[in-house]
């Protein structure tokens, strides 16, 4: 009988500690899907994209390039935030967007400003602030980054724009941005021809990036717009190919 009770009682204690050790590991899984455990970085800035395959679609912000557009080398993008970071991937027409630096076309100058690439973000998501209303038809950019793309057979790399903050009217048009001097770091970009991922890091933003915002981009060839998201087409009734900025909601 002895026997029996300590068979029993040993048998007790590994259900008891199997239980423990199963209730332990579900709500470590649980404190990392809800951001209660260690952060794990969603995105790897590599310039390989196959990790944005993997995210959930219906928590990517996407806009796509109307087919009727006029300024439309920028084909898709997509922006996916967390607590930590906020990813944007874009692809644009390599027929529109040409050359590297070190593969300019013979008997042109190279020039390493060939490809400005804008980020505009109403980063407080109050659409009666900021402005910009030239290509946005919100105007409520508050945030501006202003770096270049450099397209080429090799790997492009690391986006490190200027940021700016919107000194004109709210809701004005017009190129009103004041210099906010030195973010390195805010960013980090990586890519090749025609595609291109990079992560903002919300810690360095500057002031606070709310938790619902929206954002807009445009690319464009030795200073000319050639490319806007989002965007739609020219209609006699709508003149204008300008959209509202994309909202983003961030993922906890």
């Amino acid at each position: 009988m002895k026997k029996v009770f300590a068979f029993l009682a040993i048998a007790a204690t590994v259900f008891a500690v199997s239980c423990k050790k199963e209730n332990n590991n579900n709500n470590n899984n649980n404190n990392n899907n809800n951001g209660g455990g260690e952060y794990v970085q969603p995105i790897t800035i590599d310039g390989d994209f196959a990790d944005w395959a993997k995210l959930d679609a219906s928590k990517v912000a996407t806009a796509t390039c109307d087919p009727d557009a006029v300024k439309n080398a920028l084909k898709v993008v997509k922006v996916y935030a967390d607590e930590v970071f906020v990813f944007v991937y874009f692809e644009w027409d390599k027929e529109q967007i040409s050359h590297h630096p070190n593969t300019a076309p013979e008997g042109e100058e190279p020039n390493d400003e060939s490809v400005p690439f804008h980020c505009y973000i109403n980063s407080d998501g109050n659409a009666a602030t900021g402005g910009f209303g030239d290509q946005f038809s919100d105007a409520c950019t508050d945030i501006l980054f202003e770096g270049f793309i450099y397209p080429g057979g090799e790997k492009i790399g690391s986006y490190e724009p200027a940021v700016c903050k919107w000194s004109g009217e709210a809701n004005g048009t017009g190129w009103s941005w004041e210099d906010l001097g030195d973010f390195t770091g805010i960013t980090a970009g990586a890519g090749v021809d025609g595609k291109y991922e990079f992560m903002i890091t919300r810690e360095l933003f500057p002031g606070k990036l709310a938790d619902t915002f929206s954002i807009g981009f445009d690319i464009q060839q030795s200073w000319d717009s050639v490319g806007i998201l989002p965007n739609s087409h020219v209609t006699d009734e709508h003149p204008s190919e300008n959209a509202p900025s994309l909202q983003v909601v961030t993922v906890k």
